[in-house]
């Protein structure tokens, strides 16, 4: 009994992070474009396993192709603006930010990145490479929310990730 208990949890690792590698397969729901003025900024993308969504669905991927050279430190600021705007807590938001900054890398034209959320775990890739440890569920929704939230300061480009545009 003793030994049933570990198999059993090791299992569901694996197949939790099996079902994470397979979002490269997943069907697209929705694409769309941040544009700042005459530029843009990325192409992103709404991914999961049949092609539909529901709010607070799980799994899926955000993919974000990136058109432009952007800094790591440009990432984060932007990252911490957005979830100042939805209430997340200046000390949550601060320890969540230094969790990003150990992993976010510096981006350039074409660079892709995906967060995938699955199994109240998200993990980051840099096209197939993944960016540090899973992070837990209270982030990964949060993470999600940039975009997804009713109260997202992008209400086009979450229409067009809803596949509703």
């Amino acid at each position: 009994m003793r030994l049933i208990v570990p198999i059993c949890l090791m299992l569901i690792s694996l197949l939790s992070q099996a079902s994470t590698l397979n979002w490269n397969n997943w069907q697209t729901v929705g694409q769309g474009k941040l544009t700042w003025g005459f530029w843009t900024i990325y192409n992103s993308e709404l991914r999961t396993p049949t092609g539909q969504y529901s709010p607070g669905q799980e799994p899926l991927a955000l993919v974000i192709t990136y058109q432009r050279d952007i800094s790591r430190e440009d990432l984060l600021e932007a990252t911490d603006e957005q979830w100042q705007h939805l209430g997340v807590p200046k000390a949550r938001r601060a320890v969540w930010l230094a969790q990003l900054e150990a992993i976010w890398p510096d981006v350039r034209k074409g660079d892709q990145l995906t967060f995938v959320f699955s199994h109240d775990e998200g993990v980051f890739f840099q096209a197939d490479k993944q960016l540090g440890v899973p992070m837990k569920a209270d982030f990964s929704r949060a993470f999600i929310d940039i975009w997804l939230s009713p109260e997202t300061t992008y209400p086009g480009l979450r229409l067009q990730l809803l596949g509703k545009d």
